[in-house]
């Protein structure tokens, strides 16, 4: 068996070496003809990077940065931050496209490509790609090919996800789960007070205290109210809202759900639970 995917399910201890992060992009029309042709990056924190790509014989700027631990910044103004950082470089004509993604950052920098920790002998994973799907993808093909077809591998331990590198990982993995720990506390007691779901605004969402417990709230466009359990079903953290993709995202380890709890993105293997509110919505 192999995972080959942005982390394996569950709870596993590669849950504490990757830290998740969303990166956003704009697909741009610029005004005239002069586009990049390169493949650019800036040295700033949040990163920038811009290309050109050609749609239907249509050039199009494809500008991306801005990125942020998942479930933790907000992503509209990511967007609209990164399309006023293109504006000050390129003639904007329109923005055409937006769209984000997820990746994992391991804590030495390197990936983990091989047998699981902590698994039965034979199950296998390719995580920890930083943004570096393309190449590191062809990587672990190789890798995991010669592993699985009994082959040895010049590669398996530089990339083994049971390595040890406390010098080159420790800052990042005691910075990574530092911060874990914090939203699994401290989120517990900023959650917003209210006595009516009927005030939270049309298209939005956010973790309320309704007479007591803790509710993950979406009111969609025509009214609706779809309630769940803000405690997300991978390690117990609390969820937050983001708005820019209308889901609800763990700071903690990435897990990520639609607005009725389905998961959209592990490590979680389970949906948010659904809290039937009528009544108190009816009454409010």
């Amino acid at each position: 068996m192999i995972y080959a995917t942005h982390i394996p399910p569950g709870i596993t201890t590669l849950n504490f070496r990757c830290a998740p992060y969303r990166s956003y992009v704009l697909g741009v029309k610029l005004k005239g003809t002069n586009y990049p042709n390169a493949l650019i990056y800036d040295m700033q924190e949040p990163y920038h990077y811009y290309r050109t790509h050609n749609i239907d014989g249509q050039d199009l700027l494809i500008a991306g940065g801005n990125d942020h631990k998942t479930g933790h910044d907000d992503a509209e103004k990511a967007l609209d931050d990164l399309e006023k950082y293109i504006g000050k470089h390129y003639p904007v004509s329109s923005v055409k496209y937006k769209w984000s993604s997820q990746y994992y950052v391991p804590d030495d920098g390197f990936p983990y490509i091989g047998q699981m920790p902590d698994a039965t002998g034979g199950v296998f994973c390719a995580t920890g790609f930083n943004g570096n799907g393309m190449m590191l993808g062809t990587i672990s093909a190789k890798i995991l090919t010669d592993l699985v077809t009994g082959v040895p591998s010049r590669y398996e331990k530089i990339f083994s996800p049971s390595r040890i590198k406390p010098v080159a990982g420790f800052a990042e993995f005691i910075k990574e789960n530092a911060d874990v720990a914090y939203h699994l506390v401290a989120d517990r007691f900023t959650i917003k007070d209210t006595d009516s779901l009927k005030r939270l605004q049309p298209g939005s969402g956010q973790v309320l205290d309704v007479d007591g417990k803790k509710v993950a709230a979406y009111r969609d466009e025509e009214g609706i109210f779809h309630t769940l359990s803000p405690v997300c079903t991978h390690a117990k953290c609390i969820v937050n809202w983001n708005a820019g993709e209308k889901s609800w995202d763990c700071p903690c380890h990435g897990a990520r759900y639609d607005i009725d709890g389905n998961v959209l993105t592990g490590p979680a293997t389970r949906g948010l639970e659904q809290l039937n509110l009528t009544k108190e919505q009816d009454e409010n």
